[in-house]
C-alpha cells in the first residue's frame, strides 16, 4: 500500500513524531472519511489557495492552504485568534520544488525565532521521506470538541492532497 509520511514538530520545530499513514487505515478513524472529502473538494475546487471552515467546528477552525508549486505546499491550520499548526506538505515529485519550500519555511521560522525565549531546532530539511507532511504544532484549540479536528485536520488534508496527486 502506498502512503506518506507524517512528521509532528514541536514550535521549537524538534521532531516529536513521525509516523507512516496509509489512506485505507486513515478512513478507518471516526470523522476521517467525511475530513478527507472535504478538503478532497475544496483542493479541486481551488489548487493553488483557499480558505475553508470547517462545519464540525461550527467555523471556528480554518484550514488556509497555499500551493508553493504544483507539488508542494503550506496548509495553516487559524482559529478564531491565532495559528493552530503550520503544515509543510512535499510530494516529491518535484525534488526542487520540495526543497524549495522546506527551505524558505525553515529560514522564515529561523528568523521569527530569533531574539525569542525558542532557539529553533531544524531538522525540516534533513528529512528525505516522501510524500511528507510535517506539522508545527503552535497551540492546542481550548475547545475540547475542536481538539479531534485539529489532531485529524493535517493528515487527512495530506490524505485528500496525495491522492489528487496519484500518489496514494
Amino acid at each position: 500500500m502506498r502512503g506518506f509520511t507524517a512528521v509532528d514538530l514541536t514550535p521549537q520545530c524538534e521532531l516529536r513524531l513521525q509516523a507512516r499513514y496509509e489512506y485505507a487505515l486513515l478512513e478507518q478513524i471516526d470523522g476521517a472519511p467525511e475530513l478527507i472529502g472535504q478538503c478532497s473538494a475544496e483542493i479541486w475546487r481551488s489548487p493553488e489557495s483557499f480558505d475553508f471552515a470547517f462545519p464540525q467546528a461550527g467555523g471556528r477552525l480554518v484550514l488556509r492552504w497555499c500551493a508553493c508549486s504544483p507539488t508542494s505546499g503550506i496548509a495553516i491550520l487559524l482559529g478564531e485568534r491565532q495559528a493552530f499548526s503550520v503544515s509543510l506538505l512535499a510530494s516529491g515529485l518535484d525534488i526542487a520544488a520540495d526543497r524549495l519550500t522546506l527551505d524558505a519555511c525553515q529560514q522564515y521560522f529561523v528568523r521569527q525565532l530569533r531574539g525569542t525565549p525558542f532557539e529553533p531546532s531544524f531538522g525540516l530539511i534533513d528529512l528525505w521521506q516522501r510524500p511528507l507532511v510535517a506539522t508545527i504544532g503552535l497551540f492546542l484549540p481550548a475547545d475540547d470538541s475542536d481538539k479531534k479536528l485539529f489532531a485529524l485536520a493535517d493528515r487527512c488534508f495530506a490524505a485528500a492532497y496525495f491522492r489528487r496527486l496519484g500518489l496514494i
